[in-house]
């Protein structure tokens, strides 16, 4: 009873106290965002829609994160429109409750809510919003809007006035610049978010051993997000034993964990829409084996390594390429790798670009792996993931096999392989990844994930105790 009691405790206080602080200044800080985003968009009109329901009854969520990050508005059925002006004109069109279906459904806001709670200047039915819209566009030859939106392109095309020409553009990448430095109510959620998951990684961990099972595991920190106050997951539970941590994206959860195996464990708890995502890789035996030590010191080196790359004014690309080269170098060291600067040896290695943005999506945003065309510089604000990592297959060398049949380096690639294949046995179905979510400050950054431990002697201690649900 006493363990319980601190467990509800100690989940239940920090999203209760976060909540108290950030609600005071919500609906000031989505005012602003609207603010300037009318200062970047000029002249023109911005329509941003909501979950709609389309005409053939599917439904468009494609604008639903842009529309929530200005607004703050959850319910399906709702759109925004802001017009550029002395004092800015702000409508919310949305889709009250039906009191006959109160017994059936949840309750959503309304029209009153619209002005008193989310700080619109008018609010209408949404069934309204054709005509409405239409009128609004007679004044304006710009709109703004999420192109990603068919339903709203084919929308807006059916109500612009005959005869007048529209320059229709797209706010996605203003709003992602936007969206990319986080506020203070952002980096709130985000943090709850992130001690969440760091808790329930942690649960995991003590509960972790031979003879249980992937989604017990899952099911507990599912039941620890939910414990503190989260909204649940904000993306798929990947636990990945054995084999299965060297799949990527593996989230059947299926498997019993086997003596001797790894455990990859990527989650993250979603809070008021903002998601953290953090991964851990721990024995199942509650001790690495000295091949498990050799890749996961390698992969923690080059994370640590990363980390120190990411700070205002430097590339964001530059964690990545770090990480790259500390992973090669690395398994160099080890005889997986015969030439660190070869391409081929590189991409059976290096599967990913190991950061990305977070935020209201998981990748926040498009395109959502970074690539040069579109690598800038880390600025104060940004929370962004770094989870270098080395998945050593059964078959990895299968492809590399039929790459060489006319490859201009066959006789290096044949070499390579019969050097390498039998060294890989002894690491076979071992996945590493270790991810943690960085904020960057103006003087460099901070670990926000930091709660969860991720050195070796640290992960065997914690998985020595007797956790909540164990």
């Amino acid at each position: 009873m006493k363990r319980t009691f601190r467990l509800s405790t100690f989940m239940l206080a920090l999203p209760l106290i976060l909540l108290s602080a950030v609600t005071g200044q919500q609906a000031d800080g989505y005012a602003l965002r609207r603010e300037a985003l009318l200062k970047m968009t000029g002249k023109g009109i911005v329509i941003i829609p909501g979950k709609l329901r389309t005409p053939y009854g599917h439904s468009d969520e494609s604008s639903s994160k842009y529309f929530y990050y200005m607004t703050g508005w959850d319910a399906p059925g709702a759109m925004m429109v802001l017009e550029p002006g002395h004092r800015p004109l702000y409508t919310l069109f949305v889709t009250p409750s039906d009191p006959s279906r109160a017994t059936w459904d949840d309750s959503d806001p309304g029209l009153s809510e619209a002005k008193n709670n989310y700080g619109a200047d008018t609010a209408l039915i949404f069934s309204t919003y054709r005509k409405e819209i239409k009128e609004k566009l007679l004044k304006y030859d710009t709109i703004w809007y999420i192109s990603s939106s068919k339903l709203m392109y084919e929308t807006l095309s059916s109500l612009v006035p005959d005869g007048k020409d529209k320059v229709i553009m797209d706010l996605r990448e203003v709003l992602r610049d936007m969206r990319l430095v986080k506020d203070e109510y952002e980096l709130r959620c985000l943090t709850t978010a992130i001690e969440t998951t760091s808790e329930a990684l942690r649960q995991a961990m003590m509960l972790a051993e031979a003879g249980r099972w992937e989604y017990e595991l899952e099911a507990a920190i599912d039941h620890t997000f939910r414990s503190g106050g989260c909204d649940g997951t904000g993306f798929t539970t990947i636990i990945g034993s054995g084999a299965n941590s060297t799949v990527l994206h593996y989230d059947s959860n299926s498997s019993r964990l086997t003596p001797g195996e790894v455990i990859v464990m990527d989650v993250g708890a979603k809070y008021k829409g903002y998601t953290a995502d953090i991964t851990r890789t721990i024995p199942v035996s509650g001790s690495f084996t000295a091949e498990q030590l050799d890749i996961y010191n390698i992969v923690l080196e080059a994370q640590k390594e990363a980390i120190d790359e990411m700070k205002p004014g430097k590339r964001t690309l530059g964690p990545h390429d770090r990480a790259s080269e500390v992973i090669m170098s690395g398994l160099f060291r080890l005889g997986l790798v015969t030439d660190t600067t070869c391409q081929w040896q590189r991409d059976l290695y290096v599967l990913y670009t190991a950061t990305h943005h977070i935020g209201l999506d998981v990748h926040d945003l498009y395109p959502y792996q970074l690539t040069a065309q579109d690598e800038s510089t880390f600025k104060p604000g940004m929370v962004i993931t770094i989870e270098p990592g080395i998945y050593i297959r059964e078959d990895m060398l299968d492809k590399l096999e039929k790459m060489a049949s006319g490859h201009k380096d066959k006789e290096k690639m044949e070499a390579f392989i019969m050097k390498v294949k039998p060294l890989l046995g002894k690491y076979k179905n071992t996945g590493i990844r270790i991810e943690d979510d960085i904020l960057i400050t103006a003087g460099g950054n901070k670990v926000l994930s930091s709660g969860v431990p991720k050195e070796p002697s640290e992960i065997e201690r914690l998985m020595k105790k007797k956790g909540y649900y164990r």
